[in-house]
Protein backbone atom coordinates (compact mmCIF):
# COMPACT_ATOMS: atom_id res chain seq x y z
CA UNK A 1 0.00 0.00 0.00
CA UNK A 2 3.09 2.62 1.28
CA UNK A 3 4.56 1.84 -2.01
CA UNK A 4 1.37 2.38 -4.10
CA UNK A 5 1.29 5.96 -2.84
CA UNK A 6 4.56 6.56 -2.80
CA UNK A 7 4.81 6.11 -6.54
CA UNK A 8 1.78 8.53 -7.44
CA UNK A 9 3.28 11.14 -5.14
CA UNK A 10 6.77 10.46 -7.08
CA UNK A 11 4.28 11.09 -10.38
CA UNK A 12 2.09 14.14 -8.65
CA UNK A 13 6.02 15.58 -8.33
CA UNK A 14 6.76 15.06 -11.28
CA UNK A 15 10.02 12.75 -9.73
CA UNK A 16 10.57 10.15 -12.29
CA UNK A 17 13.53 7.42 -12.06
CA UNK A 18 16.43 8.85 -13.24
CA UNK A 19 19.52 6.78 -14.26
CA UNK A 20 23.22 8.09 -13.09
CA UNK A 21 26.65 6.72 -13.94
CA UNK A 22 29.59 6.97 -11.99
CA UNK A 23 33.50 5.97 -12.38
CA UNK A 24 36.08 5.91 -9.63
CA UNK A 25 40.18 4.46 -9.85
CA UNK A 26 40.57 3.09 -6.91
CA UNK A 27 43.32 4.34 -5.10
CA UNK A 28 43.61 3.81 -1.44
CA UNK A 29 39.82 2.68 -0.22
CA UNK A 30 36.86 0.22 -1.42
CA UNK A 31 34.56 2.70 -0.36
CA UNK A 32 32.85 4.94 -2.83
CA UNK A 33 30.57 8.12 -2.08
CA UNK A 34 27.95 8.50 -5.38
CA UNK A 35 27.46 12.06 -5.97
CA UNK A 36 23.06 11.45 -5.71
CA UNK A 37 21.91 11.20 -2.03
CA UNK A 38 18.29 9.40 -3.14
CA UNK A 39 19.58 5.95 -4.87
CA UNK A 40 16.56 4.12 -5.86
CA UNK A 41 18.83 0.87 -6.70
CA UNK A 42 22.40 -0.27 -8.26
CA UNK A 43 22.20 -1.57 -11.65
CA UNK A 44 25.46 -2.66 -12.29
CA UNK A 45 29.12 -2.66 -10.75
CA UNK A 46 31.54 -2.92 -13.23
CA UNK A 47 35.45 -3.57 -11.91
CA UNK A 48 37.68 -3.22 -15.15
CA UNK A 49 35.30 -3.44 -17.67
CA UNK A 50 34.05 -6.92 -15.85
CA UNK A 51 30.47 -6.98 -14.17
CA UNK A 52 30.31 -7.82 -10.38
CA UNK A 53 28.06 -10.03 -9.08
CA UNK A 54 26.03 -8.55 -6.15
CA UNK A 55 27.87 -10.23 -3.53
CA UNK A 56 30.97 -8.47 -4.16
CA UNK A 57 29.41 -4.82 -3.16
CA UNK A 58 27.55 -3.75 -0.44
CA UNK A 59 25.15 -0.69 -1.00
CA UNK A 60 25.05 1.80 2.24
CA UNK A 61 21.93 3.89 1.93
CA UNK A 62 21.91 6.66 1.36
CA UNK A 63 24.75 6.84 -1.34
CA UNK A 64 27.94 4.62 -0.35
CA UNK A 65 29.35 1.40 -2.55
CA UNK A 66 31.79 -0.74 -0.70
CA UNK A 67 33.85 -3.08 -2.87
CA UNK A 68 34.11 -6.45 -1.71
CA UNK A 69 36.76 -8.26 -3.61
CA UNK A 70 38.76 -11.72 -2.73
CA UNK A 71 42.36 -12.08 -3.77
CA UNK A 72 44.21 -10.53 -4.92
CA UNK A 73 41.97 -7.48 -4.36
CA UNK A 74 41.69 -4.05 -6.05
CA UNK A 75 45.03 -2.60 -6.83
CA UNK A 76 46.13 1.12 -7.76
CA UNK A 77 44.31 2.52 -10.96
CA UNK A 78 41.62 -0.12 -10.92
CA UNK A 79 38.41 1.13 -12.62
CA UNK A 80 35.25 0.82 -11.19
CA UNK A 81 32.08 2.14 -12.97
CA UNK A 82 28.83 2.35 -11.06
CA UNK A 83 25.11 2.09 -12.89
CA UNK A 84 21.95 3.69 -10.53
CA UNK A 85 18.91 4.91 -10.94
CA UNK A 86 18.25 8.01 -7.98
CA UNK A 87 15.24 10.25 -7.07
CA UNK A 88 14.93 13.98 -6.07
CA UNK A 89 12.69 12.98 -2.89
CA UNK A 90 13.97 9.93 0.13
CA UNK A 91 11.46 7.38 1.01
CA UNK A 92 12.37 8.85 3.98
CA UNK A 93 11.48 12.82 2.84
CA UNK A 94 8.31 10.87 0.86
CA UNK A 95 6.54 9.03 4.15
CA UNK A 96 7.24 12.50 6.20
CA UNK A 97 4.75 13.82 3.55
CA UNK A 98 2.54 11.02 3.83
CA UNK A 99 2.70 11.27 7.71
CA UNK A 100 1.91 14.76 7.65
CA UNK A 101 -1.06 13.91 5.02
CA UNK A 102 -2.44 11.68 7.84
CA UNK A 103 -2.79 14.74 10.50
CA UNK A 104 -4.25 16.60 8.19
CA UNK A 105 -7.06 13.63 7.15
CA UNK A 106 -7.46 14.09 10.72
CA UNK A 107 -7.74 17.89 11.38
CA UNK A 108 -10.22 18.21 8.89
CA UNK A 109 -12.27 14.86 9.29
CA UNK A 110 -11.89 13.30 6.40
CA UNK A 111 -13.71 9.87 7.51
CA UNK A 112 -14.17 8.59 11.33
CA UNK A 113 -11.33 6.35 10.90
CA UNK A 114 -7.72 8.08 12.74
CA UNK A 115 -5.40 6.96 10.01
CA UNK A 116 -1.69 6.38 11.25
CA UNK A 117 1.60 5.56 10.15
CA UNK A 118 2.76 2.44 12.04
CA UNK A 119 6.44 0.60 12.13
CA UNK A 120 6.00 -2.80 12.95
CA UNK A 121 8.64 -4.90 10.76
CA UNK A 122 7.57 -2.53 7.91
CA UNK A 123 5.98 0.44 7.75
CA UNK A 124 2.12 0.49 7.23
CA UNK A 125 -0.84 2.70 7.51
CA UNK A 126 -3.40 1.29 10.03
CA UNK A 127 -6.29 0.98 9.20
CA UNK A 128 -5.48 0.02 5.66
CA UNK A 129 -7.06 3.09 3.40
CA UNK A 130 -9.52 2.36 0.43
CA UNK A 131 -7.91 3.83 -3.05
CA UNK A 132 -9.68 7.00 -3.24
CA UNK A 133 -8.24 7.60 0.45
CA UNK A 134 -4.77 6.76 -1.17
CA UNK A 135 -5.71 9.23 -3.24
CA UNK A 136 -6.18 12.04 -1.30
CA UNK A 137 -3.44 11.26 0.94
CA UNK A 138 -1.06 11.09 -2.41
CA UNK A 139 -2.47 14.66 -3.25
CA UNK A 140 -2.35 16.00 -0.03
CA UNK A 141 1.19 14.81 0.32
CA UNK A 142 2.19 16.42 -2.73
CA UNK A 143 0.83 19.59 -2.17
CA UNK A 144 3.17 19.31 1.18
CA UNK A 145 6.52 18.65 -0.72
CA UNK A 146 5.61 21.13 -3.61
CA UNK A 147 3.01 23.63 -2.49
CA UNK A 148 4.07 25.90 -5.50
CA UNK A 149 2.42 23.80 -8.19
CA UNK A 150 -1.23 24.86 -9.04
CA UNK A 151 -2.12 21.55 -10.39
CA UNK A 152 -1.59 17.88 -9.15
CA UNK A 153 -2.92 14.95 -11.71
CA UNK A 154 -3.73 11.51 -11.14
CA UNK A 155 -5.12 9.27 -13.48
CA UNK A 156 -8.82 9.28 -12.36
CA UNK A 157 -8.85 13.27 -10.89
CA UNK A 158 -6.93 16.72 -11.69
CA UNK A 159 -6.72 19.07 -8.67
CA UNK A 160 -6.17 23.02 -9.80
CA UNK A 161 -5.63 25.93 -7.83
CA UNK A 162 -5.38 29.74 -8.01
CA UNK A 163 -1.04 30.00 -7.21
CA UNK A 164 -2.20 31.96 -3.97
CA UNK A 165 -4.18 29.59 -2.36
CA UNK A 166 -2.20 28.72 0.94
CA UNK A 167 -1.38 25.37 1.04
CA UNK A 168 -3.38 24.90 4.36
CA UNK A 169 -6.54 26.20 2.35
CA UNK A 170 -5.71 23.92 -0.23
CA UNK A 171 -5.40 21.25 1.30
CA UNK A 172 -9.23 21.69 3.37
CA UNK A 173 -10.23 22.62 0.12
CA UNK A 174 -9.41 19.51 -0.89
CA UNK A 175 -10.46 17.07 1.88
CA UNK A 176 -13.93 18.95 1.76
CA UNK A 177 -14.10 18.11 -1.86
CA UNK A 178 -13.22 14.50 -1.35
CA UNK A 179 -15.63 14.08 1.71
CA UNK A 180 -18.23 14.62 -0.72
CA UNK A 181 -17.03 12.52 -3.47
CA UNK A 182 -15.11 12.56 -6.35
CA UNK A 183 -15.92 10.86 -9.91
CA UNK A 184 -14.16 9.30 -12.97
CA UNK A 185 -12.16 11.64 -14.84
CA UNK A 186 -13.13 14.80 -12.08
CA UNK A 187 -11.70 17.93 -12.58
CA UNK A 188 -11.31 19.67 -9.03
CA UNK A 189 -10.72 23.53 -9.89
CA UNK A 190 -10.61 26.64 -7.05
CA UNK A 191 -9.81 30.05 -7.37
CA UNK A 192 -8.65 32.31 -4.84
CA UNK A 193 -12.15 33.78 -3.85
CA UNK A 194 -13.48 30.29 -3.41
Amino acid sequence: MLTKIKKKIRSLVKDFEKKGTESFAYTVTNEFKLAESNIGEIEEVILNGENLESAQYTFESPNKISLDIESPGLVQEDAIDIIYSYYKYSDEELEGAISSALVWLSVFGYDEEDYELVENEELYIDPTPNNKTTDLISLISAIILKPEYSEYRLADVTVRYTPTIPTDKRIELLVTRFKWGVGINDLLEWNQGD
